[in-house]
């Protein structure tokens, strides 16, 4: 009797697996071979560790539209078309939404990020601007100060530094003064929760399980961040502080004021009618914090990365911020960025070749036929279109491993002539800010502050990357890109003046 326990236990174990395993065989969709031999187990063991690799290759290993793939003990189906991407992620009414971003407030459920997009308008964000570049003054004027001071290894010697953790330095700043609305300076004060929290979150995400890392988790620093959001908006609520940020139209969201006008001041509302508790708007923020400091820091340190190899590129860089009209004081206008077209060239094939989200994931909500197929996909069935492998296709960007901004000159010229374009489908491949509902609203925002970070480096500074750095360095998606060096990226820097 007790030999067919065990028995019993391994056959419920083994058909339970087998289920799970075949899910996409019995639904008649193109799925991979999926069993307990060695190299499938393997294959799981990657999606589980490895996983944005993992997901490459299985974009590469067949060629229909769509593939059933399995991760770890969940089935996925992995959208291999730009066209049915496009298609399902724009018209599918709510079915694939994330669910972290939506809300529930009385009997109403609205998607936050759509209610929160007015934000990042560009009228918004020209009122941010001054704060944004008062920022990159800061990295400026730190750089120029240990250059002066000698901290170096002597005299006559260029300051070698990691660029990949300056810039990281730079984005928290940057979400530190807009997002949580503190005047704080963490090149000069590295014991601050906002320094903490970045050291903390590069060590806890360098070896991450895919399933773990999607389950909730709380640390100290959610508490601590919590106390900010919750002191600085108390100044505003009741102390009537205006400051022009981010939080500042969080907390007029909290109390139900409309975002798309020109006011900032609040209008209050009683605390039984507020849109967000304390604790939801403090989550709101520590999600931007999170989403911005990987967009920001790897895009600018990976356009960086890429153009210091070359000196072309830099120089064509250089003429189009010569164009700019400073102010006698040297301050930027927000209004002639749009006019940077050839780095907007640049930072659109960093986001190609490096996408900050390799992978759109999503949830479906509600079962779902997927246009133009006989294919239905289950509620709680998960969805993946994997950008980094589709924007890295031969098929719709030639040569992809070389970083080539004039391959989108014609997308700029496409408004002026159609018939300049020549090759539209290769321009729709390009997915790097998201699609339909999965789209970054944040785009203008985060485009506004690399741009100020390249500007002020580019201006201010000779830049020349270590020339061993090719042989030991490693990128890897955790899952925004990150250079893996034993010393980071190594850069050395000079000052320099760039002559009118």
């Amino acid at each position: 009797m007790w030999l067919l326990l065990p028995i019993l236990l391994y056959s419920v174990i083994f058909l339970s697996v087998r289920h799970i395993y075949s899910h996409w065989r019995r639904k008649g969709f193109p799925s991979e071979r999926a069993g307990l031999s060695w190299q499938f187990l393997h294959q799981a063991y990657r999606r589980e560790f490895r996983h944005v690799e993992a997901i490459c290759e299985a974009y590469q290993a067949g060629r229909e539209r769509l593939l059933g793939i399995y991760c770890f003990f969940r089935p996925v189906l992995l959208i291999r078309n730009v066209e049915l991407a496009q298609t399902i992620l724009q018209q599918s009414n709510g079915h694939f939404n994330e669910l972290k971003w939506d809300y529930v407030k009385g009997y109403k459920r609205f998607n936050l990020l759509e209610k929160l997009s007015p934000i990042f308008s560009s009228k918004r964000l020209n009122e941010m601007f001054g704060k944004a570049e008062k920022v990159g003054d800061g990295m400026v004027r730190h750089l120029l100060q240990t250059i002066k001071l000698g901290e170096f290894d002597g005299p006559g010697k260029d300051l070698e530094l990691d660029l990949q953790q300056l810039l990281r330095v730079y984005a928290i700043n940057i979400i530190g003064s807009l997002v949580y609305g503190l005047d704080v300076n963490n090149f000069e004060q590295q014991d601050h929760i906002l320094s903490s929290y970045v050291n903390h979150y590069r060590v806890s995400s360098s070896m991450q399980s895919f399933t773990l890392g999607r389950l909730p988790k709380k640390s100290s620093f959610t508490y601590r961040l919590r106390d900010l959001i919750k002191q600085n908006v108390e100044l505003r609520e009741d102390g009537g502080l205006i400051r022009k940020d981010i939080l500042q139209l969080l907390v007029k969201f909290r109390n139900g004021n409309d975002l798309s006008g020109e006011k900032w001041q609040v209008e209050h509302t009683y605390e039984q009618d507020k849109v967000l508790s304390i604790k939801r708007l403090a989550k709101v923020a520590e999600d931007l914090l999170k989403i911005s400091l990987d967009a920001i820091a790897s895009t600018t340190t990976l356009t960086l990365f890429e153009i210091l190899q070359e000196p072309l590129i830099v120089e064509k860089l250089l003429a189009e911020i010569k164009e700019l009209s400073n102010s006698d004081e040297g301050h930027l206008k927000f209004e002639e960025f749009d006019g940077l077209k050839y780095m907007d060239m640049c930072l659109k094939e960093t986001v190609r070749k490096y996408p900050p989200l390799p992978i759109i994931e999503r949830i479906c909500r509600k079962t779902y036929t997927l246009p133009n197929t006989k294919f239905t996909i289950a509620e709680g069935k998960t969805l993946m279109v994997p950008l980094l492998a589709i924007q890295r296709d031969e098929k719709y960007f030639s040569d992809p491993m070389k970083y080539k901004p004039m391959r989108f000159l014609h997308s700029q010229m496409r408004d002026n002539d159609a018939d300049s374009c020549q090759d539209l489908s290769k321009h729709d491949a390009f997915l790097g800010y998201g699609i339909g509902g999965a789209q970054c609203v944040a785009q203008n925002f985060a485009k506004m502050v690399i741009k100020i970070a390249l500007i002020k480096l580019l201006k201010n500074f000779h830049m020349q990357l270590d020339s061993t750095l090719a042989e030991s360095m490693e990128i890897n998606h955790q899952p925004a890109p990150f250079i893996q060096t034993k010393d980071g990226l190594k850069v050395k820097l000079k000052s320099r003046k760039i002559k009118s």
